[in-house]
């Protein structure tokens, strides 16, 4: 049932914590809403506007991140969807109702909408030890200024430096470390030419594996 308010005639929906992700495409086309108010929504969802419609979305994360979702109808349109493991927007048969916020009209809204949450560059790497649970201040590259990168720390997510990897892998990581050293590096520049920083029980460089 909605969650009402009573301090005026016409009843109103509580709005549920949390904002909004900005919307990031020109609308020439509207789509049909999927929600009016925030009570339309289930659980912490919120009723936002995003690719030219409202629909329910997880202020806590970054649509371009999420699955391709066909939806809960019967009808086969040509949708486009970003792909976060390619960095590529790719078409999908969406059902015609519902679904998530990873959908698109068309290939430029999803390449305006997406593109740009992934920025050039690799997160630091953070000591996994003693790591804490904190909300995030970031949830996806484009919240984060200039070629600034989110990444994972040891308290949540948050914008950090993006620094450039050399090319190799870091070698295997011990399954369990009895002690953890004294990080030695944080960025691959900050080891030997031909080593990398890496996470082998605290931050060492090393040699890659090619």
């Amino acid at each position: 049932s909605l969650e009402e308010t009573s301090s005026s005639p016409m009843k109103r929906v509580k709005e549920k914590p949390g904002v909004c992700p900005h919307e990031r495409i020109t609308c020439e086309t509207k789509v049909p809403d999927w929600c009016q108010t925030d009570g339309h929504c289930v659980e912490q969802m919120k009723c936002c506007s995003f690719a030219c419609g409202k629909k329910c979305m997880d202020p806590l994360q970054e649509p371009c991140m999420l699955p391709s979702d066909q939806g809960n109808c019967n009808s086969n349109i040509m949708h486009w969807y970003f792909d976060n493991k390619h960095h590529l927007c790719k078409p999908f048969t969406y059902g015609g109702c519902y679904g998530n916020a990873n959908n698109f009209i068309s290939k430029e809204h999803c390449i305006m909408a997406c593109t740009l949450i992934v920025k050039k560059g690799h997160c630091p790497l953070f000591p996994f030890k003693n790591r804490m649970e904190c909300s995030s201040l970031c949830k996806s590259d484009i919240d984060c200024p200039q070629s600034d990168k989110c990444c994972e720390s040891m308290c949540g997510f948050v914008c950090a430096m993006a620094w450039t990897a050399k090319s190799g892998f870091c070698p295997h990581k011990p399954v369990v470390c009895s002690t953890f050293d004294r990080p030695k590096c944080l960025q691959d520049n900050d080891c030997p030419v031909s080593q990398k920083c890496c996470s082998h029980c605290g931050l060492k460089c090393l040699e890659p594996q090619k």
